[in-house]
């Protein structure tokens, strides 16, 4: 296991563009315990160009590569399903993992997800400390794992 990525918090891009969701994300991230840093768009459109390192995003010490992707399923523009087929079509970034973050629990939905490539599935809690325990274990879950090399930017 990489000795750096236990020791430092884990960089999490975050696709919401719910104003109230991004800030409860940002609240539960701020409590004790979660050790991971946010790094928040509004859809799928940025979540590509942040990726890319394209447009404002081209500065990776302010804005790095993400360890974890943490999509929200609906939103306008570009949604979750939309940015995960992207993400399994461009290899260098295909190991990036993507974690769906829904308030649908519908059947279909999970079961696309799944079958375009997320990583894992969840519906958005009701509570920000339900919030705040959901992000610790996926922080700390994503941090413990093996994953590929790193890359800076997706072509």
């Amino acid at each position: 296991m990489n000795a750096h990525r236990t020791e430092s918090p884990l960089n999490i891009l975050v696709a919401e563009d719910d104003p109230i969701d991004r800030k409860l994300l940002r609240l539960a991230v701020g409590e004790d315990g979660v050790r991971a840093k946010l790094f928040i768009v509004n859809d799928g459109e940025e979540v590509i160009q942040y990726l890319k390192g394209a447009g404002g995003y081209g500065d990776r010490l302010n804005f790095p590569f993400p360890d974890v992707l943490i999509l929200d399923l609906k939103m306008d523009h570009l949604d979750g399903f939309d940015v995960l087929k992207w993400l399994r079509r461009h290899p260098a970034c295909s190991g990036v993992p993507a974690v769906m973050l829904s308030g649908s629990g519908l059947d279909e939905d999970v079961e696309q997800a799944y079958r375009l490539g997320a990583n894992s599935y969840f519906r958005k809690p009701n509570s920000v400390s339900d919030l705040t325990k959901l992000l610790r274990t996926v922080a700390e879950y994503w941090r413990l794992t093996e994953k590929p090399r790193p890359v800076s930017r997706c072509p």
